[in-house]
């Protein structure tokens, strides 16, 4: 082993060895030994074996895969030679030391490297064809992204129960935003990189700099901008700067605000008119359908005449007391917090109910009269309340499967809804006003001549023979005016048996057709209030409200709007006419059995009843300041709590009624029919469901996210066609790219001292220009303030001048890579002038 090495190192001269091995000074700010000094010279005989061992010695310990050894240059005469055992001469380059240096060559090892495929590549090649669809793939889904949280379509298909689960669709929104920011990131630092190589490789353009390299790093590691933020202080102010920013912000955040503004969620959406069907049986207020329909296990083969009166009074037992309690329970939280409602009606408690145990029903008081006034007029208390409350067929209406509105079915506030209907709504009237003795002994059968015959037991089954008929129109009072007795009006005045104790109450309840009312009569026991009070309460359909119904899993809202000037759906406004104060004639004998079983009759026999005795303790107020009654505003009057009670028969009375304040149908028997009908109402529905855009105002802010996607998509796929035609060179800012061809590029002195920190300061903005070495067909990246300084083979003083080449054919043929580098590196187009 040591004999085959002597053998091999006598091959060498001893002057060979000490050239090929100097002796370095490693101090690198050394500048005054030259590239010579470095430089070994292969022996003449360039076919004689060498160890590996000796090459390594020499520094030139290089092989390619047949095992021969490298040369390290190619003499410019040999370039072309296919002969292996050709000698070479080194070439060399001159590159100043310092840029205060004269600009004088120096030499410089010349390795051949022409390029092996063209830098243009071919339309139908992958890179340019990838790049392509993925930039219409991310301008074309970015703008329809951009479209939907712009319009917020409402996804009716998306449900639970659906084609299309919540769950799944979220997914799939993700998904489609993922593939559109991957495209997006994709097409811009290709963009990035089609622009810099282009400015790069053009003649007399500014060149490239480290920085303006730097920029796809942003998109493609947002972190790196504060990492490295130099390079964004010198590039992030320039055209393609702002554009890399905002390609870098929308890269970031485009799933975020794909998330917030496009998938799809549970949101209450816009009010939208619709005509909506509900099921009409009866006319308003049927006695006769109402009592048909009450709900009791006992068949009327069992009680054949009591058996419908019986169960009715039970269902307005219950619900007007419910009803009742409720709103003055709400009247007593007032009163023991101390906070005192008004004497003015409308900003007291409204009135209050509820519908099937799950519904809160809301009621309005309208056509409000001032009582002090009213008062003052008639020179007595005078309490007049008219109360409306919602129409009770609209619950039924919105779960109908015609109108085809998706019910609550979950703790998601999936299919919650808010319907408003133009519908009449019933409304009550009440009046009440007190009365002396000698005033009301016109309307009391007992203090009548001949009114000792008064018999309490036959009195509401068998009324004595000398009670006038309405036809005489006797027995006028000083209240005739007020409550419309007489022949002018029609109505006939009441007849009460007797004068009802203190706290006690009776009715009068057999007014003959056409007469609309009932009647009640009260004693107080209050010096300061009137000795009795009579009151008549009438039913109507009003045109001044609409009915509003909310329904959701926590249960649902029957309420009404009245006399609202910004009601779009009031129902009066809806029609070309309509007669306000038709009062229904029905509803009296509904209201007679909702009396009787509310006890409030029970005073015709000194019953003293609770809830007449409540009623009596509720007179409204003598304001002695003003001297007239007014309400209290710590207490209830009578006339509001009457038209509480009452509140039920209303919603009983338009369940099942017609949606318009009359019947228009056709019946054999006591107007209802033996199948219902479908009648049609206006309305608008909003409805909870899923729907793409915010649900928070300040979201708002990333539509610039989704507006920016789509134009720096579009600018980067109209560079792709316009500009680039479909055909790419090669992106130089790409890491692989970049090194070939900074390895294979002259040294230069502009990047001194940052071949082991990097490039900092002034360096990064240092501008770079790509160019050719025709001769060779060999590319190479130089510093721009180098440009001008030519490029020196060691054996020729004089530079390397470009071939000039006629292009008519004339001339010496330019070789297909040559004529290419001069295609890309002039200006060509109106916007390569923007590089």
């Amino acid at each position: 082993m040591a004999s085959s090495r002597d053998s091999q190192q006598s091959l060498l001269s001893e002057d060979s060895i000490d050239a090929a091995r100097p002796q370095r000074s490693w101090n690198p700010l050394n500048t005054r030994r030259t590239d010579a000094d470095y430089r070994y010279h292969a022996p003449s005989d360039s076919t004689s074996p060498w160890s590996e061992e000796v090459l390594r010695d020499v520094g030139l310990g290089i092989s390619n895969s047949s095992g021969d050894a490298i040369p390290a240059e190619i003499p410019a005469d040999n370039r072309h030679s296919t002969d292996s055992t050709a000698t070479t001469t080194p070439n060399t380059y001159k590159i100043p030391q310092s840029p205060e240096s004269p600009q004088t060559p120096h030499t410089h090892a010349h390795v051949r490297c022409p390029n092996r495929a063209t830098v243009l590549q071919k339309r139908l090649s992958w890179v340019p064809l990838t790049v392509l669809v993925l930039a219409i793939y991310a301008t074309i889904f970015s703008g329809i992204y951009l479209g939907i949280a712009l319009r917020k379509p409402r996804w009716r298909s998306i449900s639970i129960d659906g084609p299309l689960v919540p769950s799944t669709a979220a997914l799939l929104s993700a998904f489609f935003a993922k593939t559109i920011e991957l495209s997006y990131v994709t097409i811009c630092v290709a963009f990035l990189g089609q622009v810099l190589s282009r400015r790069a490789l053009m003649r007399d353009s500014r060149g490239i700099s480290i920085s303006d390299m730097n920029m796809r790093a942003w998109i493609m590691q947002p972190g790196s901008m504060i990492v490295h933020w130099e390079a964004l202080r010198y590039s992030a102010l320039t055209f393609l700067g702002s554009v890399a920013l905002v390609s870098t912000f929308v890269a970031m955040l485009y799933t975020t605000a794909a998330q917030a503004l496009v998938a799809p969620k549970l949101s209450l959406g816009p009010i939208e008119p619709r005509t909506l069907q509900g099921k009409v049986t009866a006319s308003f207020a049927n006695p006769e359908y109402i009592a048909s329909t009450c709900e009791t296990p006992v068949i009327n083969d069992m009680d054949p005449l009591y058996r419908n009166t019986t169960c009715l009074q039970i269902v307005h037992v219950g619900h007007a007391y419910h009803n009742y309690q409720q709103w003055i329970a709400q009247w007593s939280q007032l009163v023991t917090s101390k906070n005192e409602t008004s004497s003015q009606l409308r900003k007291r408690p409204p009135p209050t109910g509820s519908l099937w145990d799950n519904t809160t029903v809301t009621g309005s008081w309208i056509d409000i009269q001032d009582m002090s006034t009213l008062s003052k007029k008639h020179n007595r208390m005078v309490n007049n309340i008219t109360m409306a409350m919602p129409h009770g067929g609209i619950p039924a209406a919105a779960m109908n499967s015609q109108n085809k509105l998706k019910q609550p079915t979950d703790t998601s506030g999936e299919g919650k809804y808010n319907i408003e209907a133009s519908v009449p709504s019933p409304a009550i009237n009440v009046l009440c006003t007190g009365m002396t003795k000698e005033e009301l002994s016109p309307l009391v059968y007992a203090s009548w001549p001949g009114g000792d015959k008064f018999n309490v037991t036959t009195w509401n089954s068998s009324p004595p023979d000398d009670i006038p008929h309405p036809a005489d129109w006797k027995n006028s009072t000083v209240v005739d005016s007020l409550f419309e007795f007489g022949p002018k009006h029609g109505q006939v005045s009441p007849i009460f048996g007797k004068y009802p104790l203190p706290y006690n109450t009776i009715l009068n309840t057999t007014g003959a057709w056409p007469a609309d009312a009932i009647y009640l009569l009260g004693a107080t026991n209050d010096t300061d209030m009137p000795e009795y009070i009579m009151c008549s309460l009438r039913a109507k359909q009003t045109g001044v409200c609409s009915t509003k119904y909310s329904a959701d899993t926590s249960g649902a809202y029957l309420s009404t709007d009245c006399e609202n000037a910004s009601n779009g759906l009031q129902y009066d406004r809806r029609q070309d006419a309509f007669y306000e104060g038709i009062w229904n004639p029905d509803w009296k004998n509904i209201a007679s059995e909702w009396a009787n079983a509310l006890s409030l009759n029970a005073g015709i026999s000194d019953g003293a009843a609770s809830n007449a005795r409540l009623l009596m303790q509720m007179m409204p107020r003598y304001d002695k300041t003003e001297e007239t009654f007014a309400l209290d505003p710590t207490l209830p009057s009578i006339a509001e709590a009457l038209a509480v009670m009452a509140g039920s028969t209303l919603i009983l009375s338009s369940q099942n009624a017609p949606f318009a304040p009359f019947w228009n149908y056709s019946a054999e028997d006591g107007n209802f029919l033996s199948e219902p009908v479908y009648q049609n109402f206006n309305a608008s529905i909003q409805a909870v469901g899923y729907a793409s855009g915010g649900t928070e105002q300040w979201q708002g802010v990333f539509y610039v996210i989704l507006v920016f996607a789509f134009l720096t998509s579009a600018i980067c796929l109209g560079f792709m066609i316009v500009e680039a035609r479909g055909r790419q060179v090669t992106d130089f800012t790409e890491p692989q790219n970049l090194f070939a061809l900074a390895v294979n590029s002259p040294q230069t002195s502009q990047l001194e001292g940052a071949c082991g920190c990097g490039p900092w300061g002034k360096q990064l903005k240092e501008r770079w220009f790509i160019g050719m070495e025709e001769d060779d067909e060999h590319y190479y990246i130089r510093s721009k303030t180098e440009e001008k300084i030519p490029l020196l083979r060691k054996t020729d003083s004089t530079p390397l001048e470009p071939m000039e080449i006629e292009d008519d054919g004339g001339g010496k043929m330019l070789s297909p890579m040559v004529n290419e580098f001069r295609k890309v590196s002039k200006r060509h187009s109106f916007l390569a002038k923007l590089y």
